[in-house]
Order: structure tokens, then sequence, then C-alpha cells
């Protein structure tokens, strides 16, 4: 078959150099890899093979990324299939990376595009050559990885002998022979900021100090990222205050090594600062000088262990107030559960109401302290102190319910669908008697798993204008009957419908059909028990409290639900 007949394979040709050198000259890397490529096209001319004229040449690209100019122009030629076949001079021309290789391959793959490596003899079209693309980046990677693996055991060992391994010169040295040596002028600035924390006890206050008398950070190269000879910031000061470099030691792996270089300040004075420090670090943990205290902050997690910590936002003068996911904050999506954030005065409030409503039942209260074997006289002045506690509690301020709970060592859980309170049953007993009774219990050597209290309510996150709002099941009002089994089969439906509501909302699932597979749901109830998520909330919160009419049931509203709430409340409550 002449070459007339064969199929036109249209060739783009790909090369990349690394760095820039050399590539003024007449000829060039980039050249000699094209000229290559050319002369391997024209061997496979009687297959159709034809070079195509446009270049793609990266000179002075890293092959450890794609972003490249010239590769993404080959990419947007592969989208619109205006080539069939990337030729490269060599295989890392493409990537040096595994990762990045497999998604181009892939992307190659999804427009019925070839790849093709002149020196290595193989080209995805075949199954050998995608076998071999495989073998070979396998390989790439695994020296990649032993190299790093090289790299990390010089430094682990360089650094247990003392010697500093490089990066950013600290204030108080200077850089010779790559080692450091004291700078004595800066070394002063040094020893005047530990001497001036332990006076003054607070970083803020350091900080406008140094400003007045006109402290400057250590200056830096003009090329350097990090601009120099600035006012210290309050970062550059605890960096200072917690650097061991400055008592002549070095850290690595959590511990701390003898260093070659010479100490600036005395070790009792660092130790002393480190102490002040993580006192100081306690004191803002607990929020003790917070302006406005939030009662769960340090007590306050997820499933997964990820703190909820305490912020706000403010708008038009009103503060709005959040316990917000660490997970989130911090990037490890592979530990966020789904908890973005929670209203803090509902959550607040919801868990206040679980502690008192544990004070106003008797009987739960008895069972929860009987580990600890009290007498009738001491059970009686138990439930007095318990009754009393609940009339005070509204005119306690934040910070004495935040003792409060301290002392009981309170921790909350929460998920998705439930919250949960854990507390010490002996703690909560020695406050409430108020004597050594209980304290002398703590000598008998109680299984102190046996003393914990759990409560737990189910709850529902769901939208409410801009914001979310927080649902308690069941409220207050739940606890004084029991409810019919009816109603609770109601309340069931209702809050998974808020839930499966508020997932496709948020985006956390993308259709009911996506949230049907996710959670293994039946689909025809799904669809049929969603409507439920929009019932007026005056009704939501009516069946939430047991407090409906008998005629008010699931398989009512499983036959349709009007979408005026007026309507609702007359069809579902005044009949």
């Amino acid at each position: 078959m002449g070459v007339s007949n064969a199929k036109r394979i249209r060739c783009a040709i790909y090369t990349r150099k690394s760095s820039d050198e050399g590539l003024d000259q007449s000829f060039n890397s980039l050249d000699a890899q094209r000229e290559a490529c050319e002369a391997y096209i024209a061997s496979q001319g009687h297959e159709g093979w034809i070079a195509s004229s446009e270049r793609f040449d990266d000179g002075g690209y890293s092959g450890g990324n794609v972003e490249r100019p010239a590769l993404s122009r080959l990419l947007d030629f592969v989208s619109t299939r205006a080539v069939d076949v990337i030729v490269v001079y060599k295989l890392d021309r493409l990537s040096r990376s595994l990762a990045d290789f497999v998604r181009l391959i892939e992307r190659f793959d999804e427009h019925e595009v070839s790849f093709v490596s002149i020196t290595q003899h193989f080209n995805t079209s075949t199954s050998m050559g995608r076998l071999t693309l495989n073998v070979l980046l396998s390989f790439a990677q695994f020296e990649r990885e032993v190299t790093g693996e090289r790299i990390r055991d010089k430094i682990a060992a360089s650094k247990k002998k003392g010697i500093w391994m490089g990066g950013r010169v600290p204030l108080g040295y200077d850089l010779h022979n790559r080692s450091l040596h004291v700078n004595e002028q800066e070394a002063d600035t040094v020893r005047h900021i530990f001497e001036r924390y332990l006076a003054l006890g607070c970083v803020r206050r350091l900080k406008s100090e140094l400003d007045t008398a006109g402290y400057l950070s250590k200056p830096r190269p003009a090329h350097h990222k990090i601009r120099g000879s600035k006012p210290f910031s309050r970062g550059m000061l605890y960096a200072i205050l917690k650097n061991p470099l400055y008592i002549g030691k070095v850290h690595h792996g959590g511990e701390l090594f003898d260093g070659q270089h010479d100490a600036i300040v005395l070790a009792d004075v660092w130790q002393a600062v480190q102490s002040k420090l993580a006192s100081q670090s306690t004191r803002h943990k607990n929020r003790e000088n917070a302006r406005h205290p939030s009662l769960l902050a340090g007590r306050l997690e997820d499933l997964k262990g990820n703190r909820l910590s305490p912020t706000y936002t403010q708008r038009r003068g009103k503060r709005y107030s959040y316990y917000v996911n660490q997970a989130l904050l911090q990037f490890k999506d592979a530990e966020f559960t789904g908890l973005r954030r929670l209203p803090a005065a509902e959550l607040d409030g919801a868990v206040e109401e679980m502690l008192l409503n544990l004070l106003r039942s008797p009987t739960q209260l008895i069972d929860s302290v009987g580990t600890l074997k009290l007498a009738a006289r001491q059970i009686e002045q138990l439930l007095s102190a318990a009754e009393a506690l609940v009339i005070q509690w509204r005119s306690y301020q934040v910070t004495d319910k935040i003792a409060l709970l301290e002392a009981l060592h309170l921790t909350v859980t929460v998920s998705e669908d439930r919250v949960t309170l854990s507390l010490s049953g002996r703690r909560l007993a020695e406050h409430l008697l108020n004597s050594q009774s209980a304290r002398r219990k703590r000598q008998e050597h109680l299984d102190e798993a046996a003393l914990a209290i759990t409560l737990s309510a189910p709850i529902c996150v769901r939208r409410s204008g801009i914001g979310k709002k927080l649902i308690i099941y069941p409220s207050p009002k739940a606890h004084a009957k029991a409810h019919p089994r009816s109603v609770k089969a109601l309340q069931r439906a209702v809050l998974n419908a808020l839930r499966w509501n508020d997932a496709l909302v948020t985006g956390r699932a993308s259709s009911i059909d996506a949230l049907v597979k996710q959670e293994g749901l039946n689909r025809r109830q799904v669809y049929r028990l969603r409507q439920l998520a929009f019932l007026a909330p005056d009704i939501i919160e009516r069946i939430a409290e047991g407090d409906i009419p008998e005629t008010l049931t699931l398989e009512k509203l499983k036959s349709g639900i009007p979408m005026d709430w007026s309507t609702q409340r007359r069809q579902f409550l005044e009949s």
C-alpha cells in the first residue's frame, strides 16, 4: 500500500530542557531532540506519520510539574483532537512525576492520542508499550523516594551531631563556612527580648515596647523572600522565644542535641521563658482573658478528635459566634467529618439544657452516682443541691459556668446527627455535696469509667437564611413523658429528611441518587420522606416535642405536603 493511500497520522514533537543554559546557541538541546524525533517520524512515513510544523518547546522548565507553557498548548491540541501521536526524545522529557505522567496518559487516552518515546522504543497504543511505561515510571518513582530517604537520613544524622542544616539564619547569628557564628550586636537584641518577656509576661506588650524603642528584625539580602529590617511581628517573637538554637541546641524529631554553635541565652533563662509561654498557652486555651469567653472552648470535638474552636463574625454591629472545625482550618481533608461550623449560642444552650435535665431528674441523677454508694441522708442533700443549682444556673456568669464544667471534667462530642456529653459522676457528687464524704471515695480506687456520666441527644443542622440553625431532639418538653411509637417514628423521619435536604443543599450529595448510594438508602423512601424537610418550622418543633394531634402521623404526611405553611398548619395541627 502506498503512502498516499495510508491514513495520515499527525505527530506533535514535544521537547524540554530543565535549565536555560545554552538555549541562546544556534543549535541547542531542544533542536537536537526535535531533529531526532523528526528522523523517527520520517522512518514511520510508510505508516502515514507526518510531523507537525507547530513547535512545542519548553526551555528552562522542570519536569517535576506540568506548569509549562508549551505543554499547556500541546494539551489544548489534544483536547481539540488536532494531533494523533505525541513524540518525545525520552520519557522524562514529558514528566518526571509518576502521578503527573499517569494523569497525562489518561488524558491522551481520553482523546485517542498515542504517546511515543523514540529512545525507549515503546508507544502507548500497544499493551507491551503500556507495560514498559508502567515499569519505567515505577522505577523512576522508586529512585526519587530512595533519594529522598537518603537526604532525610543525612539531615537526621547531621543534626544529632549538632550541625545546623540550613534555613533562614536566625537573629543573633551570621553564617560563615556553613556554620553559625554569634553576631554580638544582634545577640544583645535577643537577650533583651528574653529578659523583657520575663518582665512583661505578654508577647503583645513586648512587641509594643520593642516597636516604641525602634528594634528591627534581622537584615536580609534584597533577593531574600523574607524582607528584613522591619518591626517584629508577634509570630517572629514567639519563634525567637521558643528557638533552642539560642541555648546552643539543635532540634530534631522532638529531641534536643548539643549544637556546634555558641549559645546566646542562659539555659535557666530560656527554661523560665518556656514555662511562662506554656502557662500563657494554657490560659489562652481556657479563654480566661477573653472579652467574650466561650462556654465550650477546649471541650468540643468531632468523632475523629478534631477540636472545634470558637470564632465569630460581626455584621451591622451584631456579633455572631460559632465553633469551627480545626480539621477544616488546617486543610486535613482526610480527617474532615463534614461539620464545618456550628452556631455557638444554640450548641451552648443545648449542652446547658442537657446538663440541667440531668439535675432535674432525681432517678437519673441517683443512677449516675450510684457507684459511690452514698447514704440516704447524702442522697437527700444531693437532690436538694441539684434542685438549687438548677435555679441558680440562670444567674451564673459565663466564667462561672466554665469553672463548673472544668470541675466536672465535661467533654462534648458532636457528629452530624448527635451531640454527646461526658462528665465525671464523682466530681458532680463532690460539687453538689460540698463535703469530704464523696472525696474520701477517691481513696477506694473505684473504676473511673464506671463513674462516667454520658448524656446524648440527636441533632440536626439545617439552613436558616444565610446561616445554619442547630436543632436538638428531643427538647426539654419531650422528657416529660414517653413518646408513643408512632411519634418516635415521625421524629426519626423528620430528622432524616432535614439531614438529607441539608446534604443536597450544601453539596455534600450531588443528587438524590448520589445520596441514596452514599448512605445505602431506599430511593423511593428518600423521595417520599424528603418533603418532610419543607414543613413549617413550628410544626417541626411541635413534632420534636411530641406536642402534636393524634391525627398527625407519618403516613398522613407521606400522602402529600402543601408548600404553603398556613395550609400546613390548618391541615395538620387543627384537625
